[in-house]
């Protein structure tokens, strides 16, 4: 037989009444103290930060707890932890410069994060990653340093030969076409041997002129 259901609670479901909000100088400090130390992302389970509090309140109270090798280590990963926050948060100089080009100079886009805005539109054909141009290019950095050792007069090179940004920015041109051309530093020389004068993994910006389009080199 059975057992009949057993019957429902009739008492009352009380919910645990909202945490008063702290007012107050202190208070604001407090939270002032917990936010630039990074306490709400790290996540803590309430119990830790239960355990927190008590040896905040302890040195309060004058009776601190040693640091012992395992706070050392909390503190140690904590401290890791924050520091990676911090860099991920931290505006890429790189990024900033092309958002102050685009904003401010009408500079356009690509999809592979080139910059470029056309100067003189130019004629005729565009040349393709196959092909041999006759070419001028000035470098330079974003505070107008000029780059000799990356600057050509009237070269023929192949297209590919170029460094990526530039092949790439190249073949917007029609032949007589300028254009200033900004190379993020993954178009520039990316991993490679960056020139000795030149701040590695920064952008460099290039006027360029197409002169023509040559017949293949052999």
């Amino acid at each position: 037989m059975e057992a009949p259901p057993a019957a429902a609670s009739s008492a009352p479901v009380t919910a645990k009444p909202p945490r008063a909000k702290p007012t107050g100088p202190y208070a604001a400090l407090g939270s002032y103290m917990a936010e630039n130390n990074r306490i709400p992302d790290l996540q803590w389970t309430e119990p830790q930060f239960a355990a927190f509090l008590e040896g905040f309140r302890a040195s309060y109270e004058g009776r601190g707890l040693p640091l012992d090798d395992d706070a050392k280590k909390l503190r140690d990963d904590i401290s890791e932890r924050v520091q990676k926050m911090l860099a991920r948060e931290q505006p890429d100089p790189a990024q900033e410069y092309f958002r102050m080009l685009r904003e401010k100079e009408g500079v356009s886009r690509t999809a592979s994060d080139l910059h470029y805005r056309i100067t003189e539109e130019g004629f005729g054909a565009q040349p393709k990653a196959s092909d041999t141009v006759m070419i001028s290019f000035a470098a330079r950095l974003p505070d107008g340093r000029e780059l000799p050792e990356l600057t050509r007069a009237r070269v023929k090179m192949a297209v590919r030969d170029l460094l990526p940004g530039l092949a790439e920015g190249v073949q917007l041109l029609h032949e007589g076409g300028k254009a200033l051309i900004y190379l993020p530093p993954q178009l520039a020389f990316s991993e490679g041997n960056w020139p000795q004068d030149v701040p590695r993994g920064i952008p460099i910006g290039f006027f360029v002129e197409l002169h023509g389009i040559e017949p293949p080199m052999k």
